[in-house]
């Protein structure tokens, strides 16, 4: 019974050399995009979770806080407007009153209104109108829907950046790393399949250094652009804080994925030469041992040179000279020589007779 190997003759040395390098450059194709595509979602899971990071509740409340501080001036407002609010306290009878002049609709209690210090007061309005741009985002600030800004202004810019620390982006962020983490998963393991050998953890690792060092570069550059074109206007000051808080997310997560690529990729250069220094084998060459294609069927020697009287080409064959001598010393009987089959003057063969008389 044969079967569909057994139909075909399997390569040999020669085969091996002829094809090697095209199945090679295949796989080695193969290997760099498994490689390329989980560097790349590698990334995008990175950045996506420093976004979910930084817009934690309790670390993007810190930050809006600060951002609210800026956009509202609060330290003015309250100034002018804390024994506004205590006298509508005092002739209220409401449970909770409202800071005059103050742009978010943040409500305090009589008892707060009438017994607060200011500090108290500005800890207790920063809170609460963290809390409530956290939850609605930048349409906290304008009730009417009329509002405008210059779009160039700095006061643009930190409104830009607080409308980023909300709760919508968190969940956003939460569901774009989930889905970054599923495609690096399995590009991850595609790369580790398609190496063989310590070569797997060495492009795995420098897979993960490629990936986190633009990352990390941009947050890093960004960093020091803020801390070195400072100013001493307070506002801008206030903006410097909240950028700098929020590149240090990704600057500190992009850095511990790098260094972890990068022991990876070391170890497993190192093993890899520790296994070919120690345990290995000598190589061999395989053109010594290459005897070309194997075939289906036995080959049959044919003709040598030597037969044909040439020297020094070919097979080399036993000498016959002593079973020579042994055969002439046997005594055999002598042999008459036979006539000629056409004597001269005869018929020849297959010729006319003529029929003597």
């Amino acid at each position: 019974m044969l079967n569909r190997r057994s139909t075909f003759p399997r390569r040999g040395p020669v085969s091996e050399r002829v094809f090697g390098k095209a199945y090679a450059e295949a796989e080695h194709g193969g290997t760099w995009l498994a490689a390329g595509i989980f560097a790349i979602a590698f990334l995008l899971f990175i950045a996506s979770l420093s976004v979910y990071e930084m817009t934690r509740p309790d670390r993007a409340q810190t930050l809006l806080a600060t951002g609210i501080a800026s956009l509202t001036d609060i330290d003015q407002t309250l100034a002018e407007g804390i024994p506004a609010l205590r006298d509508e306290a005092r002739a209220s009878t409401e449970e909770t009153v409202e800071m005059p002049d103050y742009p978010l609709p943040v409500t305090l209690t009589r008892v707060e209104a009438l017994t607060a210090d200011a500090a108290t007061i500005r800890a207790l309005l920063l809170d609460r109108s963290a809390k409530l741009v956290y939850a609605t985002g930048l349409d906290a600030f304008d009730e009417t829907g009329e509002q405008s800004v210059d779009l160039f202004s700095i006061s643009t810019l930190i409104r830009e950046l607080v409308g980023f620390l909300t709760g919508d982006v968190h969940d956003r962020a939460r569901w774009v790393a989930l889905g970054a983490l599923v495609l690096a998963t399995l590009m991850g393991a595609a790369t580790l399949a398609l190496n063989r050998g310590f070569s797997r953890f060495t492009s795995f690792g420098l897979a993960v250094l490629l990936a986190s060092a633009p990352g990390y570069f941009v947050a890093r550059g960004g960093s020091y652009l803020i801390d070195r074109f400072g100013s001493e206007d307070p506002f801008l000051g206030d903006l410097q804080v909240i950028v700098q808080a929020m590149l240090d997310v990704p600057e500190r997560n992009f850095l511990i994925a790098g260094v972890l690529g990068l022991i990876i990729a070391v170890a497993g250069r190192l093993l890899h030469w520790i296994a070919n220094a120690f345990f290995s084998d000598e190589s061999l060459d395989p053109v010594v041992y290459d005897d070309g294609p194997v075939l289906p069927f036995t080959a049959v020697p044919g003709p040598t040179h030597e037969l044909s009287g040439g020297a020094g080409i070919g097979l080399p064959l036993p000498d016959l000279s002593g079973l020579r001598r042994r055969l002439s010393a046997l005594s055999l009987p002598a042999r008459a020589p036979s006539s000629p089959a056409n004597p001269p003057g005869g018929p020849e063969v297959g010729g006319t007779r003529d029929d003597e008389s």
